[in-house]
């Protein structure tokens, strides 16, 4: 059996991107992950990492621990076993996490949500062949593309330690997506959504 646990954390956007972004930096990384121009969530992006929020005025970030019982880790017990399960596992959240964050967002109108690593609406990703985005009403920028340092996020500001694994399934994994809001929200009506959002784990069949 698989748990969930959901943590929020909120800053004024200015002070977040402050703190935590830095384009030139990450964006040497993402030249080097397999998304880099094969998928429209990363980079290069369509828009200014820099200027894209200059409209929002606060920032959510929200955690999704998902914690493996005793008997999972017994059963994905190698390597190939462990990098399949975490794959089918994380993308199955990962979409469903944006499911309930396009929700939100059009319960709470000027918001605009981010996903942790590249979009997986698709098994293949238009940009690819040049084509244009197949679900731009779901497709979501992630984090990683604006340059934002989501280890050190994930550590000082959720205070959720990142765990990986080849060799053994570690005791979670974790997704961190974001909402950023304009000046006429109801932050405190949104972040006590935010803390109620319930995400069960999806089955994955070994």
């Amino acid at each position: 059996m698989i748990k969930t646990k959901i943590t929020v954390g909120h800053s004024n956007i200015a002070d977040f991107l402050q703190k935590y972004q830095n384009v030139e930096h990450f964006l040497a990384y993402c030249k080097q992950c397999q998304n880099y121009n094969s998928k429209w969530s990363c980079p290069p992006l369509a828009v200014n990492p820099r200027t894209y929020l200059d409209d929002y005025s606060e920032i959510y970030l929200i955690g999704l621990q998902m914690f493996y019982d005793e008997e999972t880790k017994r059963q994905v017990n190698t390597k190939e076993k462990i990098v399949d399960f975490s794959a089918k596992l994380l993308r199955k959240m990962k979409n469903k996490f944006s499911d309930e964050l396009l929700t939100i967002e059009k319960e709470f109108p000027n918001t605009v949500s981010f996903s942790s690593g590249g979009c997986a609406w698709c098994c293949k990703c238009t940009r690819s062949s040049g084509q244009p985005c197949r679900k731009p009403e779901k497709m979501r920028y992630s984090l990683d593309s604006f340059g934002i340092d989501l280890g050190k996020v994930t550590e000082e500001f959720l205070n959720i330690k990142l765990l990986w694994g080849l060799d053994k399934l570690p005791d979670y994994h974790t997704l961190i997506h974001a909402l950023a809001v304009k000046d006429d929200t109801d932050g405190e009506i949104l972040q006590k959504r935010l803390e109620n959002l319930s995400i069960e784990a999806e089955t994955v069949i070994l």
